[in-house]
C-alpha cells in the first residue's frame, strides 16, 4: 500500500491511497469462506458450497462487503504508522478501479497538543448564600412536595392551573388539537399572549388568542389552584420531627451540604473555565457535532439555527475541556479502576452484555477519569474568597456549564 497525505491540517485529513488490485480479490476470498460456513443452496449441503458459485451469485455483496474492509485495513494501518488518534471515522471521497485500487479518504483526528501550568492555579470563592435564604427556599420546596391540587369556580388568576381543548389555526387550517391539557398560568413557556388571556377565566369558558400567524381556541374545562400546607407543628410532626423548630433544624443542616456542593460545583467550573482560557487547542468538529446532538437529546430539542446558535459554543468548549482533561490525566497517570466503573454501573442499574459492555464501560470510565482529573486539579487549586456580587435568585438560576 502507497499513501500520499494530500491536506495535513492539524486535525482535518485528506489521503491518496494506492491498493494492488490482488489485495482485494484476497479479501473477496476472505468473505467467501466466512460466508461458506452457513451457507446453504438447493442441491449442496450446509457449508459445502463451491467457492465459484458463491461469487457468480454474491458477487456485488461480497466485492462490496471486501471494499469495506479494505478502506477500514488502509484507515487502521495508517492511523498506526501516524499515530494518530481517530476523532471520526473515515469518509470514502472517491474510489478507481484499475491495476491498483485508488481511494481518497478524508477523516478527522484528535490534535497533538501540550498540556503545562495547570496545578496550583488561583480560583475565587464566592460566599455561601444566606442562611435565611437557604431556610425559606428550603421550607417552600417541602411545602410545594406536599401541596394539594383543589378546583375551585373562582375566576383564575396566576398560578392556577387549568384544563384546556386547544385548537390552533394557521391560514384558516387546523395545524394542530389537543384536548386536555394542563397548563399554568405565568408558565414562561406558554407565550405572553396566551397567559394574559388566561388570567380571570372560568370554567366552560371560552378563548381565542393570537399569537403571531396562529390563532388558540381555547375552551377552559377545569380550573384547579395549588393549596400549600402551613408550616407548623402539626405539619413537622408529619415529617416525622417533634416540632416546626426541629423540623428547620433538619432542614438547614440539609441545605447547607447542598450549598457547599453548589460552590464546589461553582468552582470547579470556575477552574474549568480557567483551564479552557489557558489552554487553546482546535477541535475537531465531528466530536463538537456529536456533544452539540446530546445536548439536543437530553433537553428534549430538535436541531435549528436558534439552538445551534445557542449550544454550538458549548459544546465546543465541553468537547475542547475533554480532550484538555484527557492529556493532563494521561500526563499525571490518573486512572479510574475497573471496581469504581462497576460501582457506578451498579448504582445506576445499567445491564451489561456482550454486545455492550465494552461501549458502556469506556463512556462510564471516560467521565469518571475526567471528573477524578477535576478533582486533583481543585485540591492543587489556590482558593481565594470574594464577596458576593449577584444575588441569591441569579445563582439559583444560572444553568450555564461547560462541565457536563
Amino acid at each position: 500500500m502507497e499513501y500520499e497525505i494530500t491536506t495535513d491540517d492539524e486535525i482535518e485529513k485528506e489521503i491518496n491511497i494506492s491498493i494492488p488490485f490482488i489485495k482485494l480479490e484476497h479479501l473477496i476470498n476472505e468473505e467467501v469462506n466466512k460466508m461458506q460456513k452457513d451457507l446453504t443452496l438447493k442441491g449442496f449441503r450446509k457449508g459445502k458450497v463451491p467457492n465459484n458459485i458463491i461469487k457468480n451469485r454474491y458477487s456485488d455483496t461480497l466485492k462490496a462487503q471486501a471494499m469495506n474492509n479494505l478502506v477500514k485495513d488502509s484507515f487502521l494501518k495508517i492511523l498506526s504508522e501516524k499515530k494518530w488518534r481517530p476523532a471520526s471515522q473515515a469518509e470514502l471521497l472517491n474510489i478507481e478501479e484499475g491495476e491498483n485500487i485508488k481511494l481518497r479518504l478524508r477523516f478527522e483526528i484528535i490534535p497533538d497538543f501540550n498540556v503545562e501550568n495547570y496545578m496550583g492555579l488561583e480560583i475565587f470563592k464566592e460566599e455561601s448564600l444566606p442562611d435565611d435564604f437557604l431556610l425559606e427556599q428550603a421550607i417552600e420546596q417541602l411545602r410545594e412536595q406536599h401541596a394539594t391540587i383543589k378546583e375551585i369556580s373562582r375566576p383564575s388568576v396566576v398560578d392556577d392551573f387549568i384544563t384546556v381543548d386547544i385548537e390552533i389555526i394557521e391560514n384558516n387550517i387546523t395545524k394542530s388539537k389537543q384536548d386536555n391539557i394542563v397548563v399554568k398560568i405565568g408558565d414562561r413557556n406558554l407565550p405572553d399572549e396566551i397567559n394574559r388571556a388566561l388570567v380571570g377565566v372560568r370554567k366552560s369558558e371560552k378563548k381565542e388568542v393570537k399569537t403571531g400567524n396562529q390563532i388558540h381556541k381555547i375552551s377552559v374545562k377545569k380550573i384547579e389552584e395549588k393549596i400549600l400546607p402551613q408550616f407548623d407543628d402539626d405539619f413537622a410532626k408529619k415529617q416525622n420531627c417533634k416540632n416546626a423548630e426541629q423540623l428547620k433544624k433538619k432542614l438547614m443542616a440539609a441545605a447547607k451540604e447542598i450549598e457547599e456542593k453548589r460552590i464546589e460545583g461553582e468552582l470547579k467550573e470556575s477552574l474549568s473555565n480557567t483551564i479552557l482560557e489557558r489552554i487553546k487547542l482546535k477541535v475537531p468538529k465531528t466530536l463538537v457535532q456529536n456533544e452539540y446532538q446530546k445536548i439536543l437529546e437530553k433537553s428534549n430539542l430538535s436541531d435549528s439555527e436558534t439552538n445551534k446558535e445557542s449550544f454550538w459554543g458549548i459544546a465546543e468548549k465541553r468537547v475542547r475541556l475533554n480532550l484538555i482533561l484527557d492529556k493532563i490525566a494521561e500526563k499525571e497517570n490518573i486512572k479510574v479502576t475497573e471496581d469504581e466503573v462497576m460501582k457506578v454501573i451498579s448504582t445506576m442499574g445499567i445491564k451489561l452484555n456482550g454486545e455492550n459492555r465494552k461501549n458502556i464501560m469506556d463512556y462510564i470510565g471516560n467521565i469518571l477519569n475526567r471528573e477524578k482529573t477535576i478533582d486533583s486539579l481543585f485540591q492543587n487549586a489556590q482558593i481565594n474568597k470574594k464577596s458576593r456580587i449577584i444575588s441569591p435568585k441569579e445563582v439559583i438560576n444560572d444553568t450555564s456549564s461547560v462541565r457536563h
